[in-house]
C-alpha cells in the first residue's frame, strides 16, 4: 500500500495538477477569509469553508476521475491488479494519496483562526473542529469519486458523475425542506436529509460537536472504499450474487452502526465547542433540576420537522439530567388547541410551555430569542436565553412560595423598564404596584417594598406604614436620584438605620472610575458584600450616572450594620451648582457612597435595607455598556433580601460572533498574504519544480 501511496502522491505533484489544486483552494478560501473574517470582522472561520463547499464540487470530481479509470484507460490495470497488492491495499493507497492532496490546503489554512485570535476573542475549539469536520466530509466525497472511478475507464464521465452525486447531496437538504408539509414528503424529508453530507458541517460551525455525523462520514468512507474493491474483483470473478450479497450486507452493518450511534446518549456523543456555550447547562440548573422532588414536563410547540434545533439540542440536556424532566413535542397543525388549556393568549411556535404538579408557565418564543439594540455598532443583535428562561420556568412551576415584591406608587415614581420586569418574572419574583396611603399596614406577604426614583416625600402617614414595617424585618429596596425636592420624611426614615442623602452631582477626578469625557458617569469602587461579591471575584464594572451622595451616621443604635459597597475616589467631588461642574474651593470632597447596606435583627427575622443614588441605573442603553451588570446588581439586592439562593438570572447568551477589530492596513496585510503571497508561492514551486523535471529528462 506504502508504494501505491507514493506513486499517486508523486502523480500529483511531478505534475502540476496538486499544486494547481492547492493554488486554486487557497485562492477561493483567502477571498472568503478576507471578506468574511479580515473585513467584515467575522471570528468564526467554519463559515469560510462552508462556503468553499461549492469549489469540491468541481475539485473532488477531478481529483478522483483517474485513480481507477485512469488504470483502464492507459491498460495498466492488468498488471496493477495481478502485482502481489492486494486489491483492497490499492484502494486504500489510491484513497489516502488524494485524501493527503485534499488536506494540504487545509493545513496552511489552519493557520487563518490562530491569525485571527490576535485580534479579538475567538472559539479556537468551535474552528478547529469545523476544520475536523471539513477534512472527514472531504474524505466522503474522496470515497464516492474513487468508486465512480472504478465502474468506467472514461474520465469525463467518471467526473460527470461524481459532480451528479455530489451536487444531489449538496441539494437533497433544501429538497427535504421544500417537500415537507405533504403527506408522502413528511416521511421521505427526514430520509433524503440523513443522507445530505454537507449538511452535517453546519453543527460543527455552529459549535455543535456530534459524534454521530463523524460515525456517518466515516462509514460512507467505509462503505465506498468497500464498494470499489468489488467493483474492481468483479471484472475477475463470476459470483456476481455473492458480491452483490457481500455489497449489501455492507450496507445494512453501515446503517446499523448509524443507528446504534444515534441510540448512544447524547452526553457521550454530543459536545458543546460554541464561544458562548450556548448548548451547555450551568450548575445553577444542575442544581435546580437535583433538587425536583416532582416531574416537569417541557412542550415544545412547533410544525413537525420546524423544531428550531438550538431548542432540541438544549432539551436534549435537560433529559440528560434525569427522570424528573419530561420533554414532549407538539405539533401545532395537528393539535392547534393543545396550548388554550394553559393559556388564551395566542403562542407562536418554537415556544416552550413548562408544566409543574400545580401550575404552568409559557415561554414564547421572543424570551427565548430576545432581540436587543447594541448602542455601540448600532446593529440589533439576537441572544439565546433558552437555558435562563426554561430554568427560570422549571423553578417556577415547582417552587412552593413565590417572591413577592410590591413597588411603591404615588410620589411620581419611575416606572421600571421592560426588560427589568422580564428578568424579574424569570426570576420568579412576582411584583405589583402598592399605596401606602390607602393601607394601614404592608401586606404580609410582601417580601420586599422598592422605591424606584421618587419625585415628592412621602407623608407621614405613610413614612409611619413604612416604619411599622421595617421595624418587623421588612425589607426596602430605595433607588434615588437628585431632586430639588426636600424629602424629610422619608429621611426620617433612612436616618433610623444610620442612612441619609447628600444632594448634588458627584463629579469623578479619577480616570479609572469614570467614562472619559464624562465625569458624572461613575465607575465606582465596588466592596465585597452579600450583593456584590460576583462582580468583585469577576473584577467587573457597575455605572452609575448622575449620582448623589449617601452617607452613613454615626450615631445610630450599635445593633444596626451599615455598609458603603460602591464608593467614589478620593478625587470626587460634589457640585450643589450644576451651571459649572468644574471643581472649585468648598464643593465637597470624596469619596462617597452610591450604593449602601443596612441590616439590622428582628427577632428570628432580619431588617434589610439597599439604596442606590442613581437614577440611570437601570436604563437599558446605560446597563448595555457594562453588559447588563446593573440590573444584576438589582436582581442581586432582592435574592438577598426575598433570601433565595439562585438569586442571579442565568443571563441570555449571545449568538452573534464577536467582532474582530482590525486595522485598514492589517485588512490589506493578511489580505495580501492568504489571496496573493501564499497561493503565490504554492504555483510558483510547482511551476519550478515542474519545469526542472522537464529539463532533467
Amino acid at each position: 500500500m506504502r508504494a501505491i501511496y507514493k506513486k499517486e502522491i508523486g502523480s500529483f505533484y511531478r505534475s502540476m495538477m496538486g499544486y494547481l489544486y492547492t493554488a486554486f483552494f487557497l485562492l477561493i478560501a483567502g477571498v472568503y477569509f478576507a471578506a468574511f473574517n479580515l473585513q467584515g470582522g467575522i471570528s468564526e472561520f467554519g463559515y469560510v469553508l462552508g462556503n468553499t463547499m461549492v469549489v469540491l464540487l468541481v475539485v473532488i470530481p477531478v481529483l478522483t476521475m483517474r485513480t481507477l479509470g485512469g488504470e483502464q484507460r492507459q491498460r495498466t490495470d492488468q498488471l496493477l491488479y495481478t502485482s502481489p497488492v492486494k486489491i483492497s491495499q490499492i484502494v486504500l493507497g489510491k484513497f489516502f494519496a488524494v485524501l493527503t492532496v485534499f488536506t494540504v490546503p487545509l493545513l496552511i489554512l489552519a493557520t487563518c483562526p490562530l491569525v485571527l485570535s490576535q485580534f479579538g476573542k475567538i472559539s479556537l475549539l468551535q474552528s478547529y473542529s469545523s476544520f475536523l469536520a471539513f477534512f472527514f466530509m472531504g474524505a466522503s466525497c474522496i470515497a464516492i469519486g474513487i468508486f465512480i472511478s472504478s465502474l468506467t475507464e472514461n474520465q469525463i464521465i467518471a467526473a460527470v458523475l461524481t459532480f451528479a452525486v455530489m451536487l444531489l447531496s449538496y441539494l437533497i437538504n433544501g429538497i427535504g425542506s421544500l417537500i415537507k408539509g405533504y403527506a408522502v414528503g413528511n416521511i421521505i424529508s427526514p430520509f433524503l436529509q440523513w443522507l445530505s453530507l454537507f449538511q452535517r458541517y453546519y453543527d460543527f460551525v455552529d459549535g455543535y460537536f456530534d459524534v454521530t455525523h463523524l460515525v456517518y462520514y466515516v462509514s460512507v468512507v467505509v462503505l465506498f472504499l468497500f464498494l470499489t474493491v468489488q467493483s474492481i474483483k468483479k471484472r475477475f470473478r463470476k459470483r456476481s450474487l455473492y458480491m452483490r450479497c457481500t455489497c449489501a450486507l455492507m450496507a445494512v452493518i453501515v446503517v446499523l452502526l448509524n443507528a446504534i450511534a444515534v441510540k448512544i446518549p447524547a452526553k457521550y456523543m454530543k459536545f458543546d465547542t460554541s464561544a458562548f456555550r450556548i448548548y451547555s447547562l450551568s450548575d445553577q440548573t444542575k442544581k435546580v433540576v437535583e433538587s425536583l422532588d416532582e416531574t416537569v414536563e417541557l412542550y415544545l410547540i412547533a410544525p413537525q420537522g420546524k423544531e428550531d434545533e438550538k431548542l432540541t439540542r438544549l432539551l436534549e440536556k435537560y433529559e440528560e439530567l434525569g427522570d424528573k424532566i419530561k420533554v414532549t413535542y407538539v405539533d401545532s397543525i395537528l393539535s392547534p388547541t393543545f396550548v388554550q388549556s394553559y393559556t388564551s393568549d395566542k403562542v407562536s411556535d418554537n415556544s416552550i410551555i413548562a408544566v409543574g404538579p400545580d401550575r404552568s408557565k409559557v415561554i414564547r418564543n421572543s424570551d427565548l430569542f430576545p432581540s436587543n439594540y447594541d448602542y455601540n455598532t448600532g446593529k440589533t443583535t439576537t441572544d439565546f436565553d433558552g437555558e435562563g428562561q426554561i430554568t427560570s420556568a422549571i423553578h417556577f412551576v415547582t417552587s412552593e412560595n413565590l417572591s413577592h415584591m410590591y413597588m411603591i406608587t404615588g410620589h411620581g415614581e419611575t416606572e421600571l423598564p421592560e426588560q427589568f420586569t422580564a428578568l424579574l418574572e424569570k426570576e420568579g419574583v412576582e411584583y405589583d404596584k402598592l399605596n401606602l396611603m390607602t393601607i394601614n399596614e404592608v401586606p404580609q406577604n410582601a417580601e420586599c417594598l422598592l422605591e424606584y426614583i421618587p419625585v415628592s416625600d412621602i407623608t407621614k402617614t405613610e413614612a409611619e406604614v413604612l416604619t411599622k414595617y421595617l421595624e418587623n424585618g421588612g425589607k426596602l429596596l430605595l433607588i434615588t436620584g437628585i431632586s430639588a425636592a426636600e424629602m424629610p420624611n422619608l429621611g426620617e426614615v433612612m436616618s433610623g438605620y444610620g442612612l441619609a442623602s447628600i444632594q448634588g452631582l458627584i463629579m469623578e477626578g479619577d480616570g479609572n472610575h469614570c467614562i472619559p469625557s464624562y465625569q458624572n458617569f461613575l465607575l465606582p469602587e465596588i466592596k465585597d458584600s452579600a450583593v456584590t461579591s460576583s462582580f468583585v471575584s469577576k473584577d467587573e464594572l457597575l455605572l452609575l450616572p448622575n449620582s448623589h451622595a449617601i452617607t452613613v451616621l454615626p450615631d445610630v443604635r450599635s445593633t444596626v450594620d451599615a455598609q458603603e459597597i460602591l464608593t467614589t475616589s478620593k478625587s470626587s467631588w460634589l457640585k450643589t451648582d450644576t451651571s459649572d461642574l468644574s471643581y472649585k474651593k468648598g464643593d465637597l470632597t470624596g469619596p462617597f457612597a452610591v450604593g449602601v447596606l443596612a441590616s439590622e435583627p428582628v427577632g428570628d427575622d432580619q431588617t434589610r435595607i439597599a439604596w442606590f443614588s442613581s437614577d440611570s441605573l437601570m436604563v437599558d442603553e446605560i446597563d448595555e455598556m457594562v453588559s447588563g451588570n446593573n440590573k444584576n446588581l438589582i436582581l442581586n439586592t432582592i435574592g438577598w433580601m426575598t433570601e433565595q439562593d439562585n438569586n442571579i438570572a442565568i443571563r441570555a447568551k449571545n449568538t452573534q460572533a464577536v467582532t474582530l477589530r482590525l486595522t485598514s492596513a492589517q485588512v490589506m496585510q493578511w489580505s495580501i498574504v492568504y489571496l496573493a503571497v501564499i497561493p503565490g508561492i504554492v504555483l510558483a514551486a510547482g511551476i519550478i519544480f515542474c519545469v526542472r523535471r522537464r529539463r532533467r529528462q
